[in-house]
């Protein structure tokens, strides 16, 4: 393909497609692209036409890749190595040459337990002793939105919990935290939770949908009636505490709020279930990155 027509498919649409792949459907990429299928699709319609190829089938049987789009598909997974090594480079060039100064990009998702805030901040306290010119930039995402600053190199170190593990980046375990479902004192159920059962949880209750991916595997709970979406946990909170609906919570965090007297974990031993946080990031990393990461995974 020449140079102008490349132009021409702009990387977003790139990246639109690989999600489609990845997450095996235009519906289920929608999570992680955050946006609407109609988008996801007219980018995929645009890539095809600019190909002149059939990439995909979907439709009522399914999602399945064609020939044409399993090949470009590996050559998207190669454009994008090489786009982000060129954006490597270039962020590489405005840090100082030398074990000093440098900038890390970490992304967090929020409320994660006591233990690990406990040690960020002992080496966080230990990199500025240790080298007063770092710069640190912390930001708090959505596992999918951290996974597209990661991929896009605008993030240097990522931690939390994934539906997908793309495959331009390395995930690392980092630890396991145990999630209970909750509800608020304004909750019927935080007075009268005698008798209850995981089915009554499931069908007679209004839940939180959490508006990332989680795989089915983790959570094994299938409310019938999901009527507020959340991103973030302090917002799930902030619901649970409004006292119409029950959702899941970190332990750490519903612990709080429940020793406060204004949530009940209710069932903690049959709907609870543990996640395996990871860390993710690129091979690619600069220097203070990788040694920041290899000194917060032996202190975890």
């Amino acid at each position: 393909m020449i140079l102008d027509e490349l132009i021409k498919i702009d990387i977003k649409t790139l990246r639109s497609f690989m999600a489609i792949v990845e997450c095996q459907g235009v519906t289920a990429a929608q999570s992680r692209l955050n946006v609407t299928t109609s988008v996801i699709s007219g980018h995929l319609t645009h890539l095809e036409d600019r190909l002149g190829m059939t990439l995909c089938h979907r439709g009522r049987a399914g999602f399945k890749l064609t020939e044409d789009g399993a090949a470009v598909y590996e050559a998207c997974l190669g454009f994008t190595e090489s786009v982000a090594s060129f954006q490597h480079q270039l962020h590489y060039i405005k840090q100082l040459d030398s074990v000093h100064g440098g900038h890390i990009r970490l992304c967090l998702i929020d409320q994660m337990p006591k233990f690990f805030y406990d040690a960020l901040r002992q080496r966080l306290a230990n990199s500025y002793r240790n080298n007063p010119l770092i710069h640190f930039s912390i930001d708090v995402q959505s596992p999918e939105s951290m996974l597209e600053k990661l991929l896009s190199n605008e993030s240097d170190i990522g931690v939390g919990y994934f539906g997908s593990f793309p495959p331009l980046l390395t995930f690392k375990p980092a630890f396991v935290e145990k999630q209970v479902v909750c509800c608020g004192r304004e909750h019927r159920l935080f007075y009268n939770s005698e008798g209850l059962t995981f089915e009554d949880l499931e069908q007679n209750y209004p839940w939180i949908k959490r508006g990332y991916v989680v795989e089915h595997h983790i959570n094994h709970i299938r409310p019938k009636t999901l009527s507020a979406t959340t991103y973030h946990m302090e917002a799930t909170a902030q619901l649970i505490l409004a006292g119409h609906h029950i959702g899941y919570l970190p332990r750490d965090l519903a612990k709080r709020y429940e020793g406060m007297g204004l949530m009940k974990i209710l069932l903690p031993d049959e709907a609870s279930y543990d996640v395996e946080h990871h860390w993710a990031y690129r091979e690619n990393q600069p220097k203070q990155a990788a040694d920041f990461l290899n000194k917060m995974m032996n202190l975890l």
